[in-house]
């Protein structure tokens, strides 16, 4: 692609500001909502102004930052190593966020996600910069830069974006901190500053400075044409809702159509608020007007005048004969006031949120209204939930693209998913190579049950055919980050409950990273006899069976303990070592007991107590011996 000129570069950008200068214009309408300008009801009136549109978006907003979000790969029916290397690809894309995060951070800038909801919900349009970036050691860094659309110009040919713009009004130090460049202009337009072009197309990028206009435009090279190393336009774009571009069959009207591009949450109300705020005004001034009424004064020629304050607590009034002072009366509103702001009311909470999302509730409310009032509220948020995801999966699309070139060095990664595991993991960009496009979902905390989800997965796991397998379930029901992880978690949590090594193995390992040596010895003693004892019940279980029992039943197993046999044989049978010859058979020496095994009976256990003669009373006896 053959390289723009400076002025060609600001002649396209300014052209596609004349061209969509109504939806900017409505961006900044919208954002006066938000900053709940002053509404001026006239000169000498009381003004009120209503805090409804901040409150309103500041609601969405919170919902689509509070959102949980999960980053998955599927990979249904892909092999082990497919599986793994997509498990990467997920920890890299997770790790590329919280990289991004610490650096808004560093430059006191608010997190990626809530950037991207306040531009979205404001604007009703997203826009940003992601590129992979080297220090000048050589290290990779990630910038991710969230755009104002409102300054953010762009140009689509069949395949996407032919080229994107920032431009932004700096001062001159501004531009002499970030670029080392001072400028001497003289320019008409000091107070606005200068226009500041950073400008991307699918190979270059170069930023530029303009006076702005005048009889000497003037532009400057501040930074020079350089390869940014995408394959494409690293910039992301879109706007909120399904609201396409629509071409007016009239050429005077077609400019304006572009105002409806990208939905702020003041589409249906921005109108309301107005009218709102005059009434409130109107009611306002009435209140006003109550503490002060205005008073008739009679007087002979009409020229009578009060000296003093009539409404200060303990003034007087001096009164000729035939003069008088008397209230004017209060002005009431019209009959049809009430029924006005009814409606009113009425159609900016069907346009925006219920009164009921606040909490103003004076009883519970029942099963069907909550599903009634949760629809109502997935109508809002999800357009904005959905855009937000849109928004994240061009980001990790254009950074996975150029991380894979292998342009960069190994990058170090951390993060925390969604099953709450912490992770560090270094990975290659060959690790991205030939891997599957991520998914990107966020669930809104009011429209999303998470009882509902767990009766679907057991739903779809009943039955004797499930009607989905427990990892896709875990993967595609309960959006679990990573499936395989939290399959093999269950698997080891199951063998903890019916092996109870592995639960002792557990406990000491645990009491181990807690620096409890005291419990660790403690485990590790039962867990040798808990194995001692399995391992004897195992050889006992090996023994071999006793002889069977010889015709004649029981009678011949008590020769052993009939009478004395043969000299030698000793009182209670044979020796030990075996039957007399002939003999009958005995039992093996493994279930005997020890007296016929011919060991002696331990010794008796010493009384207790102080040794006494026979017939000596116990201490404390009752009496003398029988």
């Amino acid at each position: 692609m053959a390289r723009r000129k400076p002025e060609d570069i600001v002649e396209l950008v300014d052209a596609h500001y004349d061209s969509t200068e109504p939806l900017r214009q409505r961006m900044q309408d919208d954002h006066a909502l938000y900053r709940l300008e002053p509404y001026d009801a006239g000169e000498g009136y009381q003004s009120y102004t209503s805090n409804e549109p901040q409150t309103y978006a500041e609601k969405v907003i919170g919902w689509v930052t509070g959102a949980e979000m999960t980053v998955r790969i599927p990979h249904d029916g892909a092999d082990q190593e497919l599986r793994e290397r997509n498990d990467k690809k997920e920890r890299f894309l997770i790790g590329v966020l919280q990289a991004a995060d610490e650096r808004l951070c560093r430059m006191m800038l608010p997190p990626l996600r809530d950037q991207l909801a306040w531009y979205g919900v404001i604007r009703g349009w997203y826009a940003g910069r992601a590129l992979l970036a080297k220090r000048e050691d050589g290290s990779t860094y990630v910038d991710i830069t969230p755009w104002d659309p409102l300054h953010t110009y762009w140009c689509t040919g069949p395949d996407g974006l032919d080229w994107a713009c920032y431009r932004m009004p700096k001062t001159k130090s501004q531009i002499f901190s970030q670029y080392n460049v001072k400028v001497d202009w003289d320019t008409p337009f000091e107070a606005d500053g200068i226009m500041v072009y950073d400008f991307y197309d699918k190979e270059m990028n170069t930023i530029l400075i303009h006076n702005g206009s005048g009889d000497r435009p003037m532009v400057r090279v501040v930074k020079k044409q350089m390869r940014h190393g995408a394959e494409q336009v690293p910039v992301f774009l879109g706007p909120i809702g399904a609201n396409p571009y629509v071409v007016a069959l009239s050429q005077s009207t077609m400019h304006d159509t572009i105002a409806d591009v990208g939905e702020s949450v003041f589409r249906s109300t921005r109108d309301l608020y107005p009218k709102h705020n005059l009434m409130m005004s109107t009611m306002l001034e009435m209140t006003a007007r109550s503490r002060r009424q205005g008073l008739i004064v009679r007087s002979r020629d009409g020229q009578k005048s009060l000296d003093e304050d009539p409404y200060l607590e303990g003034s007087e009034i001096s009164l000729a004969q035939n003069e008088n002072v008397e209230p004017l009366g209060l002005l009431e509103m019209a009959k049809e006031t009430g029924a006005f702001m009814s409606i009113v009311s009425g159609e900016m909470q069907r346009g925006s949120l219920p009164y009921s999302v606040y909490g103003e509730l004076p009883f519970q409310l029942s099963g069907f209204a909550i599903n009634t009032l949760r629809q109502g509220v997935e109508t809002i948020i999800n357009k904005y939930l959905r855009a937000t995801e849109k928004a994240y999966q061009m980001i990790f699309n254009l950074i996975s693209d150029q991380y894979a070139a292998g342009s960069f060095k190994s990058m170090e990664v951390s993060g925390m998913d969604r099953n709450r595991v912490y992770f560090t993991d270094d990975i290659g960009p060959d690790v991205l190579k030939n891997t599957s496009s991520p998914v990107v979902n966020l669930i809104g905390q009011l429209p999303q049950d998470d009882m509902t989800r767990f009766s679907m997965a057991q739903i779809a796991r009943e039955g004797p055919t499930p009607l989905l397998s427990d990892r896709a379930i875990r993967d595609r029901i309960l959006a679990i980050q990573d499936a395989d992880q939290m399959d093999d978690s269950i698997k080891e949590q199951m063998a903890e409950r019916m092996l109870p090594e592995a639960a002792l193995w557990t406990l000491m390992r645990s009491a181990e990273r807690q620096g409890r040596e005291d419990l660790v010895q403690f485990y590790i003693n039962e867990l040798m006899m808990l194995m001692m004892k399995k391992r004897q019940e195992a050889e006992m279980l090996a023994a071999p069976p006793p002889p069977p029992i010889p015709p004649g039943g029981m009678g011949g197993m008590l020769g052993p303990l009939g009478p004395p046999g043969p000299p030698g044989a000793g009182p209670m049978g044979p020796p030990p070592g075996g039957p007399m010859p002939g003999g009958p058979p005995t039992f093996p020496p493994e279930v005997m007991p020890e007296a016929m095994m011919g060991v002696p009976p331990p010794p008796p256990v010493p009384q207790a107590g102080p040794v006494v003669p026979p017939g000596t009373p116990r201490p404390g006896a009752q009496g003398g011996p029988l």
